[in-house]
């Protein structure tokens, strides 16, 4: 999700600092979260749209774009946002890569400053928004879990902003402050740099959140009515996952897996219901598939068990062999798996 916070650029507290108080202050936001997930790409830059909307028509297209949107999009603006859009400078931090958690907490922080216009989910494939956004704001920065890097253009190590760097040093609690090279991308030789191009990819962003949405929607209607012990099983495998990053959380995240699929193998069972010891419960899932399903579907269902089970075994031993893993990532596709295999488990039809 790429999410838009916008400030009031004319408020006196932006004198001649181009944004970055503002800046320092959602940074200090983002620090105060739990980090160990943060990838983020962060865009800025100014909205100065009140030539364009000085013709009545183009007002009304931009209101349209905003409040109106081809598709829904996630916002809270406030309710003088146009009068400031109409007639200010509005800056604007965006930041792609950012869940719905970390946006609802960010924007709650934000509501006691003074310069916040509010926030919303920017979505290219409406040209309103490549117009104002994609083609206007400028990434400046990324960070991954702690640590911030400045962005530079390809080739212009002088461009590289130490005295910026220095800055946030001085002022944010950041692991480490380094600079990362853009190569080509969001400069005119950039050939995906076009609102098609921006459109495509917005669409496929929705396409896999509508699909992804489906599978989960799917579990958890199925297990709330045929199944709410693995309902609530399943809960108590995502908390684990919360604290995956601390000493101790892989290996709690893998059992806590190895029980649900336990719990599941148990409900397999004739007369169902019992949690089935961990060396018992794969042979009584792979009874179950063997018994109802066959040929192609059975050798896929084989084989998301096999990998489950090997993801399993990888967080159990990530304190030897993933010192510098990605913990988060690897719980992710861990999760997702176990997720798809238990919606195909339960379409057998338990």
């Amino acid at each position: 999700m790429k999410i838009a916070f916008h400030f009031d650029a004319d408020h006196e507290r932006f004198d001649r600092y181009d944004g970055l108080p503002v800046i320092k202050e959602i940074f200090r936001q983002l620090l105060l979260q739990d980090t160990a997930n943060l990838h983020l790409k962060v865009f800025t830059g100014d909205i100065v749209a009140m030539d364009y909307l000085r013709d009545k028509k183009n007002r009304e297209e931009i209101w349209r774009g905003f409040f109106i949107p081809p598709r829904p999009v996630w916002q809270s603006l406030r309710p003088d946002f146009m009068d400031f859009l109409y007639n200010k400078k509005v800056f604007v931090a965006a930041f792609e890569g950012m869940g719905f958690r970390l946006r609802d907490r960010l924007h709650e922080a934000l509501l006691n400053d003074e310069t916040y216009l509010g926030a919303q989910q920017i979505h290219e494939a409406n040209p309103i928004h490549w117009v104002l956004y994609g083609a206007s704001l400028i990434p400046a920065y990324r960070i991954t879990g702690r640590d911030l890097r400045l962005f530079y253009s390809i080739g212009s190590d002088d461009e590289r902003d130490q005295a910026l760097a220095v800055n946030f040093r001085d002022d944010l609690p950041f692991s480490s402050i380094t600079f990362e090279e853009m190569a080509i991308s969001h400069t005119i030789l950039d050939s995906y740099s076009s609102y098609e191009h921006a459109s495509r990819v917005a669409d496929l962003s929705t396409m896999l959140y509508d699909h992804l949405n489906l599978v989960a929607d799917q579990v958890m209607l199925r297990l709330n009515d045929l199944a709410p012990d693995l309902y609530d099983n399943m809960h108590a495998t995502l908390i684990e996952f919360e604290d995956i990053e601390n000493p101790g959380g892989p290996a709690r995240a893998a059992r806590a897996c190895r029980n649900m699929i336990g719990v599941l193998a148990g409900r397999l069972s004739p007369g169902g219901g019992r949690t089935a010891a961990a060396p018992d419960y794969p042979e009584r899932i792979r009874k179950y598939i063997s018994d109802r399903a066959e040929g192609t579907e059975r050798d896929v269902l084989f084989a998301q068990l096999q990998d489950i089970e090997a993801r399993i075994v990888k967080l159990e031993n990530a304190h030897r062999d993933m010192r510098d893993a990605d913990f988060p990532m690897e719980g992710g596709r861990l999760l997702l798996g176990l997720i798809i295999f238990t919606c195909d488990i339960i379409l057998l039809g338990f």
